[in-house]
């Protein structure tokens, strides 16, 4: 059996995690060592942990040198280096029990971010956070997909006529910045299959949930794309848990 769970979501910390009876593979870590703990506890997950750092931003690797006594620690050198942390460098793929996981380089402004794609037996996620765009490549490794958890950070509209600095809306909106809700909605579209879907990284300025849901179920709906559910994971609360038989 494989779970996964989204912890939190959002630009103030990110965490993922994903087990099965032996494994639990931990998608970065801008969380407290306590809610991940609570977490563990709450759901009754295995010991054995490796933990995957995307890039370095604090909010999504602001506490990974200290799960790093606890967990053993993947990422790019270069990332692992620009957070002194002494960890296993991954450039393509590393097996660990019944799991394959997969780097995947991506376009956002960090020293050399990736995504990750997770294969356990027969159930392949893919896990895709703050990159600009979503490239042709990327859409052929994300098909058949069981989950889809990919970034939906901001309404374009609302970002434009929004509260940020000119030079930050510029960044967000370039290639090496966050996926728009249309972005997500058109990447899903060509690569699901049927999948889950949750919907990742909502900005508390640029977006709301009814909103990124809503642009990504009719995108899909209107071109008779099915999926399984849609969901947007938050900041407070993560995602549902994920159960795959």
């Amino acid at each position: 059996m494989l779970n996964f769970l989204n912890i939190a979501s959002g630009s103030r910390g990110n965490s993922t995690v994903i087990w099965d009876e032996n494994d639990a593979i931990i998608i970065d870590f801008g969380i407290s060592l306590k809610r991940y703990k609570y977490i563990e506890e709450r759901f009754s997950i295995t010991k054995n942990r490796s933990l995957f750092i995307t890039h370095e931003h604090g909010d999504h690797s602001k506490n990974a040198k200290a799960m790093s006594k606890y967990a053993d620690v993947y990422s790019r050198q270069a990332t692992l280096e620009s957070l002194k942390i002494n960890g296993y460098k991954i450039n393509d793929e590393v097996a660990i029990g019944n799991f394959l996981i997969m780097a995947l380089s991506i376009s956002h402004d960090a020293v050399d971010p990736v995504g990750y794609i997770i294969k356990n037996r027969n159930v392949k996620i893919s896990i895709f956070s703050d990159l600009g765009f979503v490239g042709d490549s990327l859409i052929d490794e994300m098909k058949n997909s069981d989950l889809i958890a990919l970034e939906a950070n901001h309404d374009l509209e609302m970002l434009t006529s929004g509260p940020y600095p000119e030079a930050l809306k510029a960044r967000i909106k370039s290639k090496y910045g966050h996926l728009s809700n249309e972005q997500a909605a058109e990447a899903i579209q060509l690569s699901n299959n049927n999948s889950y879907i949750v919907l990742t990284h909502l900005s508390e300025k640029n977006n709301n949930p009814d909103l990124a849901y809503k642009t990504v179920y009719y995108y899909l709906k209107n071109r008779n794309s099915r999926f399984k559910s849609i969901e947007c994971a938050s900041q407070e609360n993560g995602s549902s848990l994920y159960t795959f038989h």
